[in-house]
């Protein structure tokens, strides 16, 4: 057993007991003392300048670097973890990919789920990804899923539009935020991807607009945009956002995160 599970077993159990949320990182790090831990520590509590507590562990034999932050939701626990991401590379640590949780949302056992997390580390994957972790896979068949794309980037829309229909979503295209408006009043999608940088209607704006549509308003909405500050991940969430991503972009993570907030 991994000794992230016995440093982290009463704080999530804990967190359970409570009905709170608690977002959990994962991060393949090798040749990490106990210096560098206690670095991290005192970094990232210091970066991250949210009033939260951090609490970090290491698994020399797994080489894993585990972090916890107390009542974080999946969609604040990505926006920390793409800190924790820059930090670890600028820092030399980083030496695989990384996984991202949430309870409850990632699953109803928060002990199972993080066991099943260090398990799914074994796989190799590159430096810096960031992958969610998901519990079970969806195996029966049902109708496909609704996306509607918005971005005025044509290269963009076409390689996302076939990409996505590959794996089995309809997928309906819209060019700016004034034609995403009027499609989304046509039909109700299950998930939303749209650029910040739209002409007529931003995509603030339609973020805005859509949340203020009665029932169509549950569809979930992901950002993808090339706009990497800090006040506009905070201000796309604050709109009513769930996930937020950056060009450039991998599409096997896209799809994974696609996967998630429609599930």
């Amino acid at each position: 057993m991994s000794n992230l599970v016995p440093a982290f077993y009463e704080l999530l159990s804990k967190m359970e007991e409570n009905r709170m949320a608690c977002g959990v990182i994962l991060a393949a790090c090798k040749n990490f003392s106990a210096e560098s831990l206690e670095l991290v520590k005192r970094d990232m509590e210091a970066q991250l300048t949210d009033t939260m507590t951090i609490h970090a562990a290491h698994d020399k034999s797994k080489h894993i670097l585990g972090i916890l932050l107390e009542q974080k939701k999946l969609a604040d626990t990505h926006f920390y973890a793409l800190q924790v991401k820059d930090y670890l590379l600028g820092r030399k640590l980083l030496t695989g990919g990384m996984l991202i949780a949430s309870f409850p949302e990632s699953s109803r056992s928060s002990a199972q789920m993080l066991m099943r997390m260090i398990q799914e580390m074994k796989d190799a994957s590159e430096p810096g990804s960031i992958k969610v972790y998901e519990q079970h896979a969806a195996n029966r068949e049902q109708e496909p899923a609704s996306i509607l794309l918005v971005n005025q980037d044509e290269t963009v829309n076409e390689f996302l539009r076939i990409y996505l229909q590959r794996k089995g979503y309809q997928v309906t295209v819209a060019h700016d935020g004034m034609d995403g408006m009027e499609k989304f009043r046509e039909a109700a999608y299950d998930l939303v991807i749209t650029d910040l940088n739209l002409p007529v209607i931003s995509g603030y704006q339609l973020i805005e607009k859509i949340r203020h549509l009665g029932q169509n308003a549950m569809s979930k909405i992901m950002v993808l945009t090339d706009k990497r500050l800090e006040e506009d991940v905070q201000k796309s969430f604050a709109l009513g956002a769930s996930d937020y991503i950056t060009k450039p972009f991998s599409p096997v993570e896209l799809e994974a995160r696609v996967k998630r907030l429609i599930s």
